[in-house]
């Protein structure tokens, strides 16, 4: 089940809890634990220390919906759970299993013994969930509180998360829908970053990313891509204004197979771009297009996060 986006909002109709930022995943337990991302990869091989979840399970066959996530000084950490991600090799896996272990923050529950319980309501939903599952060091359940959304959200931010889930208490779980029963309310951070070359969109979209840096002394600093945000009107208007800028060298250089046939521009345009957080590869996090800044200079544009050891 999907989610629609939302700004802080209090309800005595819906539940609040912490989004959690990790691998979404379905946990089916049974006879042994299988994890299943949304695109159906299996999980499981990359994370050895959540193949004993049935254990936790007090009856069984059972599905859980929750998010994988690697705790760094308590918090959520992408980047660590990237990390562990990537890995193949099964040695590496079992090395970084010990060093950066992951736990599964079950949020929802389909299946208890084999029967469909996506009708309930997400608060009986959570009963059962809480009735049926053993917590333990790899696997929590997420918490949640009802009405006060706005102050959570307030703590959530405080706390440096990424944002807060509501959820209407009277609603089922729809498998692979989104629906405004569930509402994401992200904690965003705003940048004014150059515009230094851009990417072809697929289908119909005539812009697919732009490619976007930020100025230190006497180079540039690629900060990441932007491709959402744009309607399809303000995609022709931002071509018509990058193509008569295209130059044929990047003012960076550009980091191995990160783009696919890039177009470069000379580094004259800022936009404004709402993101979640910095990767520690100085990356923009669920970045989204909100405009140009005609009020802006390049040369006041800083990247973001910038390491003076570190130029890409």
């Amino acid at each position: 089940m999907l989610a629609t986006t939302a700004e802080p909002f209090d309800s005595q109709d819906y539940l609040y809890e912490i989004k959690w930022d990790g691998y979404r995943g379905l946990a089916y337990l049974g006879q042994q634990t299988t994890i299943l991302s949304r695109n159906q990869l299996d999980l499981t091989p990359r994370f050895p220390e959540l193949q004993g979840l049935h254990l936790r399970a007090r009856e069984k066959p059972t599905i859980l919906d929750g998010e994988i996530v690697v705790l760094k000084e308590g918090k959520p950490s992408f980047s660590s759970l990237q990390a562990r991600g990537k890995i193949s090799d099964p040695l590496r896996i079992n090395r970084l299993a010990r060093q950066l272990p992951a736990i599964f923050i079950a949020f929802d529950i389909l299946y208890v013994a084999g029967r469909d319980v996506t009708r309930l309501t997400v608060t009986e939903r959570k009963e059962i969930l809480e009735r049926i599952v053993e917590q333990g060091p790899e696997l929590i359940i997420s918490q949640s509180v009802i009405g006060s959304g706005v102050q959570f959200f307030k703590q959530v931010t405080k706390s440096g998360l990424e944002g807060v889930m509501a959820k209407r208490i009277d609603s089922p779980y729809l498998p692979g829908k989104r629906s405004g029963y569930w509402k994401k309310i992200r904690v965003i951070k705003s940048a004014d970053l150059v515009i230094c070359g851009w990417e072809k969109g697929e289908g119909k979209r005539h812009l697919g990313s732009l490619i976007l840096a930020g100025y230190f002394k006497d180079g540039w600093y690629y900060n990441g891509k932007v491709g959402t945000g744009m309607s399809r009107k303000e995609e022709l208007l931002l071509l018509e204004k990058l193509k008569p800028l295209e130059i044929s060298k990047p003012v960076f250089d550009p980091p191995r197979g990160e783009f696919k046939q890039p177009y470069w521009v000379k580094p004259v345009l800022v936009c404004e771009v709402n993101y979640s957080e910095i990767s520690p590869d100085n990356r923009l996090r669920h970045p989204s297009y909100k405009g140009l800044r005609h009020d802006k200079s390049p040369a006041d544009c800083k990247p973001l996060e910038f390491k003076t050891t570190t130029q890409v």
